[in-house]
């Protein structure tokens, strides 16, 4: 059976042991965990042992049988010190009796710190540490002999104690304690070489202890007491800003003496600097690197506005106390227009202060430290600390854990502190990205009027023990796939780890369909990376499944384990297409939501190589939530696959302005997930949605007061996409009797609920107030609503704004009549447009017109949009009859809507009557009716020849029945596959226009050259005959289809590529190219037309092409790629290419590691890893233009003494080793990516 394990995970290697266990290990009891071994039975006993000595034992539940691990608690009292020998796990099987054992170890147990008890714990530092230095002030001279530095010998001084020694935030390396070294002071010098590279500057110079367990000195505070130097090498530096809240004498900030107050650093800008004038500015930048090894940094600048004087700048209290327990570094550089830089020296303080001032919180569902990965939640809960603060004070929780490589997982959660109990729940999704990390830990920190306070660490394993090597490499994987037939004759797997000479390595693999297979090799020689063979039939048994690989390093009994690396084998997905929504416009990607009422949105996927067990993700991503939208598919086969998107993802992404939506998929094939690219469709808003009606007054445009009912009802139709918890607005717009304005509100972002979704929103008219209104105001009633649920009337889409006259009288006399209407009488009538062009009349007639003399009759016109236009005054005629002729302007306003008719009689009699009202719907105008849009006067279904055009082609459109100044024309050309040409886009028609027509609207001659022979373009053609009409009230016209004939039509494939292969091209050396292939580079040839051929690229930062058709890709975008022939007039064809993942290599120089990360870093670029060299050095080999040598990866090798060690490659020879991260480590090249 395996060995058990301690939570937290022991330490190795340790001299003389298995391994090792130290304070943090035992002070609650020491955990012990068992993997779950074969067959278990409720009843089986499991022990851990020392010889016969059972330190702990517990058996087996009814209820346990199915879990993963069994636990074990040791109280501290129990557990044996030193080194204890003969430790093993032992199970004894409940039913046969037969015992189970894992291997026998050796381990060392530790629960004393490298220093022992602080005596002084009040002070700022640990008083039994003791540092001396032969040279505080170091010039030149004395840099270039080097510093001895004398660390006193420490109580519980023992073998490979290792000292942190630090000159301000740089560490020094020293090796672990010798047992010659134990017991006796430890002299070193501090090299030349390391002063001069730490630079000049203020520094404190100090150490604290670790043991081979990983003991840290000091309770509280870990330092020796600090040793300020001062370092001056460098004469032609600023001088250093101070910090002010420091000790001058130890160089000591406390940071419980700030309370929450920040901090202060300070630059002095003396009396005649040379260095220094009016306008310039100081840029000050802290940083340092926390005790748990994350990096903070702030920057300040302000302007020099006076000379001389001190600029103060703070530095944030949060910074600081981040910052306890380690060193803050402050410096600053002056900056100027037009003038480099100028740096300052640098300096450096201890930040001292109680790091931890509350008791850890417990986690509810822990055993232990163990915490089940599958649980819906778990729970943190708080003690009782004290003092408790206040209930406003914010309590933060936090879970944070580490990866291998040391970059840190973080989860937290901000919330007002209340009373005790205090707890903060964290679902799986949120606590399940911890499993399998190193030091994980639950903390919470309160910030309140007693300042910020920290909790101790409550150290916890979720799931899984973490691993200490990297998972392997497959070499042959693409995108996580590893296609059988693309491997020669074995595969190759890839062992990042740091391998000694003497370790057996074991490599498991995995299958989903073979099962376990193990490989082991002893080892003869040290090596990093290891390359192993990968036996081709593990590809083949596993094909359309998974191949799982891991290993082990068993180095003398003592094991360390890997993470797992995953691939799927088979066919790869082949290439993604861009995800379609067949309701959009192809060109535009509009989508218009009256398209997808009420049947959804259809979005299609496609990919090359669809099979039945691929699972298939759509993801549609508007709003958060409602707005959003996934769909899971399995099982499909065919060229492509439809989903459909839901109404009410659609309606929630409604704005006025409409909404950008990306719409992607995902393959999962084999647990694998692969992206499509993401389509941006723009979703429009609504138009002409029904608008609010009175109930005694409905649609009619005059709102007579006497019709008003106490009890009227305000209501709108049941709209498209309602949905409950839509807000909603409904507002009045008027005039007082008094001449003020009126403005009402009856619903301000009121919520809509069932009934309204169901028969739409009602709320009781203001009667009493409209009764009020100015006789022959307007009133306007407007309506609003958000589909997105929110309450900000910015979002709401306005409904159709109902327009009234206020009239105060009782219409007297009847409604007029329009002529030519169906039916030919009535209050409600409806007229075909054209029938009554040129000879529109209205009739007016009543009786007694003209007694006592001659009346004056005026005719009300009033158009949809609650524009009225007034017709006469006409005397009235004894007969009792006037008529109106209306002009055709006004009856092509007019056309596709609905008007009202009412007139005023001024009657001779004396007073005055008004008319019923007659609504008039006049139709549309059918298309037959309409003319074409003709190019160079071709007819419809004739032929274009585009190389016979002497220029662009002209467009003509004769004059159309009603047409008028002011109408509006959208006009367009398209053909399948090209981009759809926008001729006329609410173009506005002038008198001439009017009067003659359309003529001269051009259409690109390059444009149809490109259309390939027998392709067919098609004219399309709107007016709105409203002013001002928008596109969705315009009137189509027929459509004009051309077929194109060219005689010796030029050839061109104008079908769009992708080129998505990783490629890697040399920032500023043009000149170096890499080894074109498939994937980032297509050739494409004409033929036809009239040799020779020119080739271009309308954009050659993303791809170039040769006089041959080759394009090469040099950036990542889009380029049109055209070929023009040489006849006359001359043929082009053009297609587009999509480039993607091509990646630039910049040159950062040579320095160190964390120098030339940094320097990555501020140019905005990222690390390589040591596949991106590999294939960089694939790529160009001795061709590389940035120098060949050693270069830095970004990818993690390993730690070893707290030193973090990482990849390089060497080009071209493609040689691979470590180094290490330090201020003395190797000087290698280093490249950054973009």
């Amino acid at each position: 059976m395996d060995s058990p394990y301690s939570s937290p995970p022991q330490v190795i290697p340790v001299e003389g042991a298995s391994y090792g266990l130290g304070i943090r290990h035992v002070e609650e009891g020491l955990d012990i965990v068992f993997e779950r071994w074969d067959v278990v039975s409720a009843g089986d006993a499991y022990r851990y042992k020392t010889g016969d000595l059972v330190l702990a034992e517990d058996t087996v539940k009814i209820e346990e049988i199915t879990h993963a691990r069994f636990f074990l608690n040791i109280p501290r009292s129990k557990v044996p010190l030193g080194f204890v020998g003969d430790v093993y796990g032992e199970v004894e099987r409940a039913r046969s009796g037969r015992l189970s054992t894992s291997p026998r170890q050796v381990v060392f147990i530790k629960d004393t710190r490298p220093g022992g008890a602080d005596d002084r714990p009040h002070e700022n530092w640990h008083s039994k540490l003791v540092l001396t230095l032969s040279d505080t002030f170091i010039d030149a001279v004395v840099a270039a002999r080097g510093v001895t530095a004398t660390i006193r010998a420490w109580e519980f001084m023992r073998v490979n104690d290792l000292v942190m020694f630090y000159w301000g935030g740089h560490r020094f390396d020293l090796p672990p304690i010798t047992a010659d070294q134990v017991d006796a002071d430890l002299t070193f010098l501090i090299t030349p070489e390391f002063i001069t590279a730490a630079e000049s500057g203020h520094f404190v110079v100090q150490f604290y202890l670790y043991d081979e367990v990983r003991n840290r000195s000091g309770e509280l505070q870990p330092w020796c007491k600090p040793v300020p130097v001062e370092v001056n090498l460098e004469t032609s530096l600023l001088p250093e800003p101070f910090i002010v809240e420091a000790n001058e004498v130890t160089m000591v900030l406390d940071a419980d003496a700030l309370g929450q107050s920040p901090a202060h650093a300070e630059v002095d800008v003396p009396r005649n600097s040379p260095h220094f004038r009016v306008g310039d500015f100081i840029l000050l930048t802290v940083h340092g690197t926390t005790p748990t090894g994350e990096y903070v940094t702030e920057s300040l600048r302000q302007e020099v506005i006076r000379i001389p004087q001190y600029y103060e700048f703070p530095i944030r209290n949060e910074l600081v106390r981040s910052l306890i327990q380690s060193t803050l570094t402050a410096s600053y550089v002056r900056q100027r227009d037009g003038a480099e830089d100028l740096p300052s020296r640098n300096t450096t303080v201890t930040v001292a202060g109680q790091r931890f001032e509350l008791p850890r919180p417990l986690v509810r569902q822990a055993h232990g430290p163990f915490i089940e990965p599958d649980l819906p939640l778990i729970t943190a809960e708080m003690p009782d600390y004290q003092p408790p603060g206040s209930p406003g004070d914010d309590l933060t929780v936090r879970i944070q854990g580490y990866h291998l490589d040391n970059t840190s997982e973080l989860v937290s959660s901000s919330r007002l502190a209340g009373s005790h109990v205090r707890t903060r729940d964290f679902l799986n999704a949120e606590y399940m990205r911890f499993e399998g990390l190193r030091d994980t830990n639950v903390h919470y920190i309160v910030t309140g009027a007693l300042g910020v306070r920290e909790s101790e660490r409550r150290w916890v394993q979720i799931g899984r023990p973490a691993r200490t090597l990297q998972a392997p490499v497959f070499q042959d994987a693409i995108n996580g796939n590893i296609d059988p037939a693309l491997v020669g004759s074995v595969g190759t797997l890839e062992l990042r780890a740091d391998f000694k000479a003497g370790d057996v390595v074991v490599i498991k693999y995995t299958g989903s369909v073979s099962g376990d297979v193990q490989y082991e090799y002893p080892l003869f020689l040290a090596g990093n990376p290891l390359l192993v063979d990968i036996p081709k039939q593990l590809f083949a048994d596993n094909l359309d499944g998974t191949l799982t690989a891991s290993f082990l390093i068993d180095r003398f009994g003592v094991f360390q384990y890997s993470e797992d690396a995953i691939v799927t084998i088979g066919t790869a997905l082949g290439e993604l297409f861009m995800p379609e929504v067949l309701q959009a416009n192809p060109d535009t990607h509009e989508l218009d939501p009256m398209q997808t009422w009420p049947e959804g949105a259809t979005v299609r996927v496609r990919y090359e190589f669809i099979k039945l067990a691929d699972k298939i993700e759509v993801d549609w991503k508007g709003l958060p939530g409602i707005g959003s939208h996934s769909q899971i598919k399995e099982g499909q086969t065919g060229d492509y696959i439809d989903f459909t998107i839901p109404v009410e993802a659609i309606g929630y992404n409604i704005h006025p302005d409409g909404r950008d939506i990306e719409v992607s998929f995902k393959v999962i094939r084999n647990g694998f997930a692969t992206p499509s690219p993401t389509l941006v469709v723009h979703l429009l808003s609504l138009h002409h949605l029904p608008g609010p009606l009175i109930d005694s007054i409905g649609d009619d445009s005059v709102l007579q007061k006497t019709l008003l009912d106490d009890l009227d009802m305000t209501r709108v139709p049941p709209y498209i996409y309602a949905a409950v918890g839509q807000r909603m607005w409904l507002h009045y717009s008027g005039r007082l009797d008094t001449g003020g304005a009126y403005e009402e509100s009856t619903f301000v972002a009121r919520e809509v609920v069932d009934v309204d979704v169901d028969f739409g929103p009602s709320a009781f008219a203001p009667v009493g107030r409209l009764r009020r209104l100015q006789d022959w105001s307007e009133l306007t009633i407007s309506f609003w609503v958000t589909f997105d649920h929110s309450s900000l009337r910015d979002n709401a889409v306005l409904f159709g704004v109902r327009h009234h006259v206020v009239q105060d009288l009782a219409n007297v006399f009847p409604h007029p009549e329009i002529k030519d209407s169906t039916p030919a009488a009535g209050p409600e009538v409806s007229v075909n447009p054209l029938t009554v062009e040129n000879k529109c009349q209205v009739l007016v007639s009543y009786p007694n017109m003209n007694v006592g003399g001659t009346d004056e009759v005026t005719l009300h016109w009033v158009l949809e949009d609650g524009l009225t236009i007034d017709l006469g005054p006409l005397d009235g005629l004894d007969g009792g009859t006037v008529t109106f002729n209306i002009p055709n302007d006004l009856v092509a306003r007019s056309v596709n809507s609905t008007v009202h008719l009412q007139y005023i009689a001024e009657l001779a009699r004396g007073g005055k009557g008004t008319s019923d009202e007659q609504k008039v719907t006049f139709g549309t105008i059918a298309s037959a009716n309409l003319p074409r849009a003709f190019i160079n006067g071709v007819g419809h279904g004739g032929s274009l020849n585009p190389p016979t055009f002497t220029s662009d082609g002209r467009i003509a459109v004769a004059k159309w029945r009603l047409s008028a100044p002011g109408q509006t024309v959208w006009m367009s050309v398209s053909s399948p596959g090209a981009v759809t040409q926008n001729i006329l886009t609410g173009y506005p028609i002038n008198d001439a226009e009017a009067a003659n027509g359309l003529r001269d609207k051009l259409i690109s001659r390059a444009w149809l050259l490109g259309r390939p022979n027998n392709s067919v373009v098609t004219i399309t053609l709107a007016v709105g005959y409203k002013v001002g009409a928008e596109r969705s009230d315009a009137i189509p016209f027929p459509s004009t289809q051309y077929t194109i004939r060219v005689t010796s039509p030029l050839n061109f494939d104008q079908s769009a590529v992708t080129l998505n292969a990783r490629t890697y091209l040399i920032a500023g050396a043009s000149n170096v190219l890499p080894a074109f292939g498939a994937g980032n580079s297509i050739r494409r040839q004409a033929s036809g037309g009239t040799a020779p051929y020119h080739y271009s690229s309308n954009n050659t930062s993303v791809a170039v092409v040769d006089g041959s058709g080759l394009v090469t890709v040099r950036g990542n975008g889009s380029a049109s790629i055209t070929v023009r022939d040489s006849s006359v007039p001359v043929q082009s064809r053009s297609y587009t290419v999509y480039v993607s993942n091509v990646v630039q290599v910049h040159g950062v120089g040579r320095n160190t590691f964390r120098n030339i990360s940094a320097a990555v870093a501020n140019a905005g670029l990222r690390m390589p890893s040591l596949d991106d060299l590999r294939a960089i050095n694939n790529a160009y080999g001795s061709r590389f233009p940035g120098g060949l040598g050693w270069y830095w990866s970004g990818t993690f090798s390993h730690s070893f003494l707290f030193t973090n060690y990482y990849y390089f490659l060497d080009i071209p020879s493609g040689g691979t080793g470590t180094e290490a991260d330090k201020l003395l480590g190797g000087h290698l090249n280093g490249v950054g990516l973009r």
